[in-house]
């Protein structure tokens, strides 16, 4: 290229660039605008959910905060926590291990109302909670089956009885090859009692276990 010729190009090179950055900005501000119109309510069906797993005095909130300008616009969202109701602050400075459960569980639940996902896989996303607020986590898990299909890994009997169908994990050393293997195998109706059961009361069987377990199975 002689220096006309480079001149053309960075000419139409800049116009692009203009051109580009004047759509990039458009973009931006309308995706700044539908964030801002829809974090009230977004914030407020993530509270309801909270709320109704046993923090009945939690707050949370959504904050959209400046940041450079990318691919996913010039916000950053953040999301704001409080189970007391006072002083909400970033999630991850604040809530405990049982309340980020609580939390990552009420906005998975939304997501697989909107984002029309086929499966969704929660491995002990019901970590540092027990009893009740176990009892309606699986609940709201159970529910989520209504629009996809899920699995979830637990350890709380109270979830894993909510399930329609229960394969049971194991590992194991190959006395060959000296190496570990995993396995896996659907339970049948009794054995699912069986387990439930193990689960209320270690590896020693009782009678009053096995009859929580049909309980909780509504066997």
């Amino acid at each position: 290229f002689d220096s006309t010729q480079m001149d053309e190009r960075k000419a139409d090179l800049e116009s692009r660039l203009a051109a580009v950055s004047v759509k990039l900005n458009s973009l931006a501000d309308r995706l700044h605008e539908s964030r801002v119109s829809a974090s009230s309510s977004f914030a407020a069906n993530i509270q309801d959910s909270i709320r109704d797993m046993e923090l009945p005095y939690s707050v949370f909130e959504v904050s959209l905060v400046d940041a450079p300008l990318g691919a996913v616009g010039r916000d950053a969202v953040m999301f704001r926590f409080s189970a007391t109701g006072r002083n909400a602050v970033e999630v991850a400075k604040c809530a405990s291990g049982g309340e980020m459960s609580r939390i990552m569980l009420a906005l998975k639940a939304m997501k697989a109302r909107f984002a029309n996902m086929p499966t969704m896989i929660f491995d002990e996303i019901d970590t540092g909670v027990s009893g009740s607020v176990a009892d309606k986590m699986g609940s709201m898990i159970c529910s989520m089956g209504n629009h996809m299909q899920v699995f979830a890994i637990t350890h709380l009997p109270q979830v894993a009885a909510k399930g329609k169908a229960h394969y049971l994990v194991s590992k194991d050393i190959d006395p060959v090859t000296s190496k570990a293997v995993s396995t896996i195998k659907r339970l049948s109706d009794e054995q699912r009692v069986l387990e439930v059961a193990r689960m209320l009361s270690g590896s020693s069987l009782t009678d009053a276990a096995i009859a929580n377990a049909k309980s909780l199975l509504s066997i």
